[in-house]
């Protein structure tokens, strides 16, 4: 039985990855009249003629974006230049005008994308007003568009973030931080693009779809107080470490450049309740009661896997007839899970009670480092989470849970797994193999335990997907 319920998170979470594939989502939103010479995108259009069509990109998904969008616009693109992770390059990909770097390694800046960055900005700031730029943008986008304000090196940038994402900093936190300190994020290469009109495709990987965060918007007007970024490392209590040179560079206060609002446009093409509504669909073909729960998830791992823990005791109450559907529904406004919208649930609620549940969740969560070893966040949620549901196994003796917590970027962490599944007798079997799962959790080791544990059965592994929504959550209720 426990086979057949992995193989279903596995195909669900698919599902939901295959819904935002750069190849589906371009096509579905950028269309070219050749004859007219009109690009719509999402149904803004723009006029090509007489133009000269340049192209850049940064992110986990945008070698597929540039690959459909050269397909779609053809020779129409003079020259394209387009940063990449390493080990995801597509020979076949390759075309004499469009030219693929790779760099940040880990998800982590460094000198091959720095490298790649600055190409970016001397083909950007070269722009005349009879040329076009298409900006490709996507999750990632931060690492491998770095391009630090002088004289911030990258090592000392490179320090602060990797300190920040240390200490529970969240993405929106880290990325204003990265704004302030950029030569091209916050804007920055749009303004340097002038006087070219400047339009950007988006794949969202942060929560509520915010253009200014997503790979630290660099085609959107950075609005930011100025004090912000100083306020979060202050918050971190990171700022009396700080090298003077980033000191010198967030505590200026006259570096506003005018931002040209029109002539750019932001467009996003896919974001994580694209992927929600596939991976639904899918657990609804499979025969599951599907239930959409939040596609806003964000805090620290700990705290997510509780109200997760508590969510589900609540549905197995429910499930058991022990409650009312008005005492069910006024007992989860009680979990504390960003985006819950209890109103919402009464139709999926309907004819749940006869049936396996799979609850869908998704957005992005943090881990505060603490230890030594090797993990991400979703491999440590799922095992905090197969933890927690251990610890009550005995209000959850009517059903088997099962939970899968997975990258739709395919990579979690500075590893090569997406995620990892947890199930309500993990821990026990663990336990009978001799893993130490609390050492495990405390040392964020989470890697080299899936990696291990029944030959790593329970680690999810894609590889690349090329593509970047967030994190995807499943919860199967399957009654015994």
């Amino acid at each position: 039985m426990a086979k057949s319920v992995v193989s279903d998170l596995l195909s669900i979470f698919k599902s939901g990855v295959t819904a935002v594939l750069p190849v589906n989502l371009v096509k579905k939103s950028v269309k070219y009249n050749p004859e007219t010479q009109q690009l719509a995108i999402n149904g803004d259009k723009f006029n090509l003629q007489n133009k000269n069509v340049y192209m850049v990109g940064t992110g986990k998904a945008v070698q597929n974006m540039a690959k459909e969008v050269e397909g779609i616009l053809s020779s129409k693109i003079k020259q394209g230049i387009i940063s990449i992770p390493i080990g995801s390059l597509n020979q076949s990909a390759i075309n004499t005008n469009i030219v693929y770097y790779e760099g940040a390694k880990n998800n982590l800046p460094d000198a091959s994308a720095e490298a790649t960055a600055l190409k970016i900005k001397e083909l950007v700031t070269g722009l005349g007003c009879d040329d076009l730029l298409l900006v490709l943008i996507s999750g990632g986008g931060s690492a491998l568009l770095p391009l630090p304000k002088p004289p911030i090196t990258l090592a000392e940038k490179t320090a602060l973030i990797k300190n920040l994402a240390n200490s529970g900093a969240e993405i929106t936190e880290i990325n204003a931080v990265r704004k302030r300190l950029s030569d091209l994020k916050g804007g920055k290469l749009a303004i340097k693009a002038q006087p070219a009109q400047v339009v950007s495709l988006i794949l969202s990987d942060i929560v509520d779809d915010p253009l200014s965060l997503i790979a630290s918007g660099p085609t959107v007007e950075d609005e930011d107080d100025s004090t912000i970024a100083i306020d979060i490392i202050k918050k971190y209590k990171l700022y009396d470490q700080l090298p003077e040179s980033i000191k010198k560079v967030i505590n200026e206060t006259n570096n506003h450049e005018q931002f040209p609002k029109s002539n750019v446009s932001n467009h996003v093409i896919g974001s994580n309740k694209v992927s929600i509504a596939a991976a639904m669909k899918e657990a609804k073909d499979l025969n599951y009661v599907s239930i959409p729960i939040s596609n806003t998830i964000t805090g620290n791992v700990k705290d997510v896997a509780t109200e997760y823990g508590r969510m589900t005791k609540l549905f197995c109450s429910y499930l058991k007839e022990k409650q009312s559907l008005k005492e069910f529904k006024e007992q989860l406004k009680h979990c504390k899970i960003p985006g819950l919208e209890i109103k919402d649930l009464e139709n999926d609620l309907m004819g749940i009670k006869d049936k396996d549940v799979c609850l869908i969740l998704g957005g992005e969560i943090t881990v505060e480092v603490k230890g030594s070893g090797v993990g991400g966040r979703n491999q440590q949620l799922a095992l905090e989470f197969s933890e927690l549901i251990h610890n009550s196994r005995k209000e959850f003796e009517d059903f088997d849970i099962f939970f899968l917590s997975a990258g739709t970027d395919g990579i979690d962490g500075p590893t090569d797994a997406a995620g990892a599944i947890g199930y309500l007798d993990l821990i026990s079997d663990a336990q009978e193999d001799k893993f130490n799962t609390q050492t495990v959790l405390s040392e964020n080791d989470s890697y080299t335990f899936y990696k291990k544990f029944k030959n790593g059965n329970y680690h999810v592994i894609t590889g690349h997907t090329n593509t970047n929504v967030m994190d995807l959550h499943v919860i199967i209720i399957k009654r015994k």
